[in-house]
């Protein structure tokens, strides 16, 4: 598929195209007073500035340099440099967090209000050849966008919430009701009655903005119709300043910049403008044609000073916006899902209008016995991708992956040297004005579980994870629920309160748990900690946050003028990375400004918590044991098992609801405490509604029944966002080594080991031969190594005029245990002397810490504890398997600036999840940001040891009893289908032999 792009090879800094010229000559070393020397720096450890370079001052607007952000290049080029040293796991590390840091901080420097777009739609241009683009390829995905908005009634800077203060007084207001394109909008600004041509990111009702790109980051996939979609939205605004790309492989470290344009004769109406494209056709890293690494310091400082020195195109860009010009000049027709239809169809759209009101009509008259949901509008075109927006508003609609690709077009680039282009974390890509808010969401809608037993004799199938994880919680009824599924696993949340009761604290360990969740999360903010980070190296484009957090005095009431040694050690190493804080602080702060403008993004700030794990989480110094996006096993119904579970249920349904009833007693009366108790209260209301379900359904006699159906259709694995693992060298091959046949080792390894790579996708429609050559010149890029129930009389059953207030156990971000005040910690963590094992792809994966993202909007938190739900459960289930109990997993829930640390462990064979009235921290914040990333040294740690406690297990494990009864859902499925298959096959034994008896008689 071509988009009817013309490319320019360049060889020589002087061959550039005129029309680029200018532009172009920013990558000239005469643009870089304040590059090093001419020495050449081949790794980041030996590159450096000519002179250290720390203030605590900023520099005025407008002066950045690459000094500014000296300590971030160095440690975005060590970064990725360790990156690519570790192995794979299973499928390439991502690079995205770490180099997109560095851009949007760069990126930030263009103007006082430019937006920062990360992971965003864009609407993909029409091809040349209309009928050979593919109906569902309507979006494009960009890693990153810097740009201007245009609003329909002026905005000041003051408008910008990127103070303390003004987070900290929104804290509580979704972000999505600032979106720009919402329906819900105030009426008191109005609308911008501008075409849909002027827009290049996807929306859906009035508008109140629109977004003009400036600087546009993308993968070779992308990055073609990225840039042609940006000339033609400028073409249609009057402006003639070239575009400015940057093409990263979302596993790479190599950047290539190109350039573009249009012709400028005017484009005749109905007829396309000529998009030309230029880019350096060598293969030669030369930041002076434009090709750019990462890794390489140098290389790096030539990208920033490149960036930086787009300010004055970024305001020529600003200043030719002009609304007026959309109105006079001829209309463009460019985007792919709203060809223009009289040019495209030759005037026949009358009849194909009358031939859609047609069908519309017999869809709505064929369907009145189902007229409680919406029919599917179809195509008014039929063969093409036009479709109304109620039918794009559809999840009927198929998702689009980032790296779909089509046929066509005929760009090439230069030869891919170190690495080939693969699948990154672009999963948000999704199809045009969707606008769906969970993501993951799959290809069709799925129907209640009584729709599907009525209308189809096929057996039921599982969930997808994300699907099952937003599905109503209705407890312990027969349907399907996240309330089943832990029960049915002897799994069981609960709160950080601790008991008074030696027996239950004994047989639960929790009083034991909540000290070890203590010793991970609290912080004694100290003078020595403040010295320490002042004196710290940091990049000056931070000085202001850098002083806000270290003005910042604490609770008084915990405050110590020594910090122990491990605190000492911490924060030492903490300090040496205080850059990368700040930076994601930043950055954090400056996606409020984009979701008040556009709406939350679903990727809105990972980044930012996927570089502050990558950059904090560090078992050996190094070595950073951060997976991004990978499958994980689930845990085994272990009701299903068990025969005799069903007559338990009621006994079992009691211990918890005791154990509520015990934390509820528990919880101080004072006015600090009432968010624990309100928590409590409604875990005690649950516990008492989940024990008389579950004696309705032991009266009602259909147990087995309901376990076997909610079996069939639990989850089999689930999507991980990040997951922090501690890798032991050599233990799978162990294990595989008592195994003598390959499939059964090959059977072991996918059922068995917890963490699996990626979720392959399926590879659709490209964009063409010039995204395949750019993804061949990107490949220099290195390897950087996702029924009627009875009623059941009780006493303790909770009044039907009480409701449980649900999202009083849903909502960890409710209430703040500490008053969002440092807490003081006194660490008992032993650390002791580790040797550093050599990774290798045969790695046993231990998990200590798994993550959940998702935007900041509250109608997302319950799915995301859910789904975390399923992860810590299949976790700590995991961990069993080698004999290791009692130690805690622990999780992150994120909704937007928001994190939530939860935690899990397994003891006497049940499960227990903490996840009420615990803590959280806003990375809005510099010192809540610093009390996050404080607790992942201690993490790390903790996992070290865990991975002793496996060692010393290994000599006992009993390889043949793993294979006996796997500990996956996998397994169990795969048990399921090869126990039908035996019933089939005796079946079909017994009718052959009934049939031959009566034939011999």
């Amino acid at each position: 598929m071509s988009f009817g792009e013309v490319v320019h090879y360049v060889t020589q800094p002087t061959d550039w195209p005129e029309p680029v010229r200018s532009i172009v000559s920013l990558l000239s070393p005469f643009h870089c007073p304040d590059r090093p020397s001419n020495e050449h720096f081949t790794s980041a450890s030996s590159s450096t500035f000519s002179e250290p370079f720390v203030s605590n001052e900023a520099p005025a607007p407008g002066s950045y340099t690459a000094k500014d952000f000296q300590v971030l290049i160095h440690s975005t080029a060590a970064g990725l440099s360790a990156l690519a040293e570790l192995p794979h796991y299973g499928g390439e590390r991502s690079t995205v967090p770490l180099w997109s840091q560095l851009l949007h901080a760069l990126a930030n420097t263009l103007s006082p209000d430019v937006l920062i777009f990360e992971d965003a739609p864009f609407i993909m241009p029409r091809a040349q050849n209309v009928t050979s683009q593919p109906s569902n390829l309507i979006d494009g995905h960009a890693t990153l966008l810097a740009a201007h908005a245009i609003f329909s009634t002026p905005r000041t800077h003051s408008d910008r919430s990127t103070t303390s203060s003004q987070y900290e007084d929104s804290e509580d207001m979704d972000e999505s009701i600032y979106s720009a394109d919402s329906d819900s909008c105030d009426g008191s600004i109005g609308s911008l009655d501008l075409p849909l041509q002027a827009h290049m990111l996807p929306g859906r009702g009035r508008r109140l903005s629109v977004v003009v790109p400036v600087l546009l980051v993308a993968d070779s996939r992308n990055i073609v119709p990225l840039l042609c979609s940006a000339l033609y939205q400028r073409h249609v605004w009057g402006i003639r300043q070239p575009v400015v790309g940057l093409c990263c492989s979302s596993t790479g470290t190599i950047a290539t910049a190109i350039f573009g344009w249009l012709d400028s004769d005017q484009s005749e109406e109905g007829h396309m403008p000529t998009a030309h494209l230029a880019l350096a056709a060598d293969i030669r890293l030369d930041p002076s044609m434009g090709v750019f690494d990462f890794t390489d310091t140098r290389s790096a400082i030539s990208l920033a000073q490149f960036v930086l020195g787009l300010r004055t195109h970024s305001q020529d860009i600003k200043g030719a916006i002009s609304i007026e010009a959309v109105d006079s000049l001829t209309p463009l027709h460019w985007r792919s899902d709203l060809p223009d239809f009289e040019t495209q169809f030759w005037g026949q759209s009358n009849e194909r209008v009358a031939s859609w009101t047609h069908q519309i009509h017999v869809q709505t008259s064929s369907s009145e016995a189902s007229s409680s949901s919406s029919p599917r509008t179809p195509s008014p075109t039929l063969d093409t991708a036009v479709v109304s927006y109620e039918t794009m508003s559809s999840p009927l609609l198929r998702t689009i992956v980032e790296d779909e690709q089509a046929d066509g077009a005929n760009i090439r680039l230069p030869q891919e040297t170190r690495a080939t282009n693969v699948k990154g974390r672009g999963r948000r890509s999704r199809s045009s004005s969707l606008n769906i808010s969970s993501k993951r969401t799959s290809l069709s809608p799925r129907p209640p579980p009584e729709v599907r037993t009525s209308t189809s004799s096929r057996a039921p199938s599982p969930y997808p994870n994300s699907q099952f994880a937003a599905l109503s919680d209705t407890g312990l009824e027969d349907t399907v629920s996240i309330s089943n599924w832990l029960f049915e696993r002897l799994a069981f949340t609960v709160g950080r309160i601790p008991v008074s009761s030696e027996e239950l604290a004994n047989k639960t360990g929790i009083n034991a748990m909540i000290k070890i969740y203590d010793q991970m999360t609290t912080f004694t903010w100290s003078d020595d900690i403040k010295t320490i980070l002042s004196n710290a190296e940091a990049d000056s484009f931070v000085s202001t946050t850098r002083s806000e957090l270290c003005d910042r005095n604490g609770d008084p009431n915990c405050q110590s003028s020594t910090i122990d040694a491990h605190s000492s050690e911490d924060i030492e190493f903490i300090s040496c990375r205080i850059s990368a804080l700040l930076h994601a602080v930043k950055g954090a702060r400056r996606c409020d400004d984009v979701a008040k403008v556009h709406g939350a993004n679903e990727a809105d700030r990972r980044h930012e918590w996927d570089a502050l794990l990558l950059n904090f989480f560090q078992p050996v110094l190094g070595q950073r044991d951060v997976l991004l996006e990978r499958q994980l096993n689930f845990a085994r119904n272990l009701a299903a098992d068990d025969s005799s579970f069903a007559t338990r249920a009621v006994k079992v349904a009691l211990e918890y609801r005791n154990l509520c009833l015990e934390q509820d007693e528990c919880v101080p009366l004072t006015t600090e405490t009432i968010g624990s108790w309100n928590q409590a209260m409604a875990a005690r209301d649950q516990a008492m509604q989940f024990y008389d379900d579950i004696k309705r359904r032991t009266l009602n006699g259909n147990s087995v029944e309901v376990i076997a159906c909610h079996s069939s259709e639990d989850p089999i694995t689930g999507q991980c966002d990040a997951i922090l693992v501690i890798p032991c060298s050599g233990v799978a091959n162990a294990m595989l080594r008592r195994i003598s046949n390959i499939d059964e080792q090959e059977k072991l390894m996918k059922s068995f080991i917890l963490v699996q790579g990626p979720k392959p996708e399926k590879l659709g429609a490209s964009t063409g031969e010039t995204s395949y050559q750019i993804a061949k010149t990107v490949g220099h890029s290195r390897r950087t190594t996702s029924g009627k129930s009875l009623q059941v009389p009780s006493s303790s059953r909770v009044s039907e005029s009480r409701k449980i207030d649900r999202n009083q156990l849903h909502n960890p971000f409710l209430y703040h245990p500490d008053g969002n005040q440092a807490t003081q910690k006194q660490e008992t963590i032993p650390s002791k002397g580790t040797s550093c094992d050599e990774p290798s792809g045969q790695d046993l994966l231990l998990p200590v810490l798994l993550a959940e993202y998702k935007k900041r909007d509250e109608s997302t938190i319950s799915t995301a504890m859910n789904q975390m739900k399923t992860y810590l459960v299949s976790a700590v289930t995991f961990l069993s398997e080698f004999g290791i109990t009692d130690q805690p997993v622990f999780g992150l829930v994120v909704n937007g600036p928001l994190g939530a640390i939860t935690m899990a462990w397994k003891r006497n064979n049940r499960i227990y999840l903490m996840e009420r009235n615990v803590r959280h921290y806003d990375i809005r914040d510099p010192l809540q940001t610093l009390q996050f990333v404080s607790i992942l040294p201690r993490l790390a740690r903790h996992g070290l040891g865990l991975r002793r406690l496996l060692e010393k297990q290994l000599a006992t494990i009993d390889v043949n009893q793993l294979q006996s009864k796997l500990w996956s859902k996998l397994a169990q499925r795969q048990e399921d289908k090869a126990a039908k298959q035996t019933e089939s096959e005796k079946a079909v034994a017994q009718d052959c032999r009934i049939e031959g008896g009566v034939e011999r008689k």
